[in-house]
C-alpha cells in the first residue's frame, strides 16, 4: 500500500516569512527582556503537548492569564525576532493598549488584539495612566495556516476586536484554567479547532461592525446601482447617494481594494465573459451591448485582463474568480468605450 505522506509530500516552511526585519543590538535585546519579565504576573499558564504532528496546520502553543498592574511592562515586538508565535490577547478586567505603525488602540474588558509577535511595528503595554490592574487571556499558536489566516484576518480587518466573555471561544480558552502551571496532551485535530474557532469568532466580530459601518451600506447601495444592464456615470450613483464622487471613490478603494472606476470596468468584462460562454451572441454585438462603441476598444480592453482574445475566451476559457479578477485587473487604466 501506498504511503499517504509519501504520495503527498509536504515542504518543510511552516510559517510566512515576517513584515519586517530590524535589527536590534543584542545588549538592548537582553535588557528588554529582563525588565519585561518583572513587570508582570502570570496567574495560570497551560501548555498544549499536541500528540500528532500536523505539518502547515495551526497549531496552539499555550493559553495563560496574567496581570499587569506596573506603568513598566510593555512588550515591544521589535524585540522578538525570529518569534513565529501568533498571539492573541484578550481583556478581562482593566485595559491595555496596543499599538503598530497604523496607531495606538486602547483594550478594554471584552477587547482583544492579534498581533504576529515577530512584527517589529507591534507593542502593547499597561498604559500609565491606568488606575486598575489589567487583567487579560493570552492565547500563543503558529503553523503556517495560522500565519496565513492573522495576515489575512490584520489585513482585513485590523488587529482589535470586541469580543463578547459568552463567546464560545473565549470560554473555551478560559475552560483550561489551571492551578499554577501543566501541560496538557491535545490532539493536533483539537489543537488546530481552537485557533480556526477563534478566527472565525474574529472574523464574525468584525462583521458585526461592518454591519454597522455607513460606508458598508454606501458601498453596497453604490454596487447595486453599478451592476445594472445600463451604464451609470459614477458621478451620477455619487449625487443619488448625497456624497461626493471623490468620498464614494475613497469609501471603495478601502472596502473593495479598487475605485468605482474599475469596479465598473471589471463588471463589464465579467458580463462579457459570461455571455461569450453561455450564449451564441456574435462578439460585435456583446461590445455594443457592453456600451463598447469602438470595437477595437474592447478587444484591447478584454485582452489585458483576460490575457486572450474573446474568441479564444468563448473557445478555451473558463469564468474567472473574482479574485483572480481584480488581481490581474488591478493595473489596467481602460481606454474609453
Amino acid at each position: 500500500m501506498t504511503d499517504r505522506k509519501a504520495l503527498y509530500p509536504l515542504k518543510s516552511l511552516d510559517w510566512l516569512p515576517p513584515i519586517a526585519t530590524l535589527p536590534v543590538p543584542m545588549d538592548e535585546l537582553a535588557r528588554h527582556h529582563s525588565t519585561h519579565k518583572s513587570t508582570f504576573e502570570t496567574l495560570w499558564n497551560t501548555t498544549f503537548h499536541v500528540l500528532e504532528n500536523g505539518p502547515l496546520l495551526p497549531r496552539s502553543i499555550d493559553v495563560t492569564m496574567q496581570i499587569a498592574r506596573d506603568a513598566r511592562y510593555r512588550n515591544d515586538c521589535i524585540y522578538s525576532p525570529g518569534d513565529e508565535v501568533r498571539y492573541f490577547c484578550y481583556t478581562l478586567s482593566g485595559r491595555g493598549v496596543y499599538e503598530d505603525n497604523t496607531g495606538a488602540y486602547p483594550v478594554p474588558a471584552g477587547t482583544g488584539f492579534l498581533v504576529e509577535k515577530d512584527n517589529p511595528y507591534a507593542s502593547y503595554y499597561y498604559p500609565p495612566d491606568a488606575t486598575e490592574p489589567w487583567q487579560y487571556l493570552g492565547f500563543d499558536f503558529h503553523g503556517l495556516a495560522a500565519h496565513a489566516m492573522t495576515r489575512a484576518l490584520i489585513h482585513n480587518y485590523g488587529s482589535v476586536y470586541k469580543l463578547s466573555p459568552e463567546t464560545p471561544i473565549i470560554k473555551r480558552l478560559l475552560a483550561y484554567e489551571a492551578d499554577g502551571y501543566r501541560v496538557t496532551n491535545i490532539h493536533v485535530s483539537d489543537a488546530a479547532q481552537l485557533v480556526i474557532e477563534l478566527m472565525l469568532a474574529l472574523m464574525a466580530a468584525a462583521r458585526t461592525t461592518e454591519d454597522t459601518d455607513p460606508a458598508i451600506e454606501l458601498v453596497r447601495r453604490a454596487v447595486t446601482m453599478l451592476s445594472g444592464d445600463e451604464e451609470i456615470p459614477i458621478q451620477n450613483v455619487a449625487r443619488e447617494l448625497g456624497v461626493s464622487r471623490e468620498h464614494l471613490s475613497r469609501c471603495f478603494q478601502r472596502r473593495l481594494g479598487v475605485s468605482p472606476r474599475q469596479f465598473c470596468f471589471e463588471q463589464r468584462i465579467r458580463r462579457a465573459c459570461f455571455l461569450l460562454k453561455n450564449t451564441d451572441t456574435p462578439i460585435k454585438t456583446i461590445a455594443a451591448q457592453l456600451g463598447y462603441s469602438d470595437y477595437a476598444n474592447f478587444m484591447h480592453a478584454f485582452r489585458q485582463v483576460m490575457q486572450m482574445t474573446p474568441s479564444d475566451f468563448r473557445l478555451h476559457g473558463s469564468l474567472p474568480l473574482s479574485q483572480q479578477f481584480t488581481k490581474e485587473s488591478g493595473n489596467i487604466v481602460e481606454t474609453q468605450a
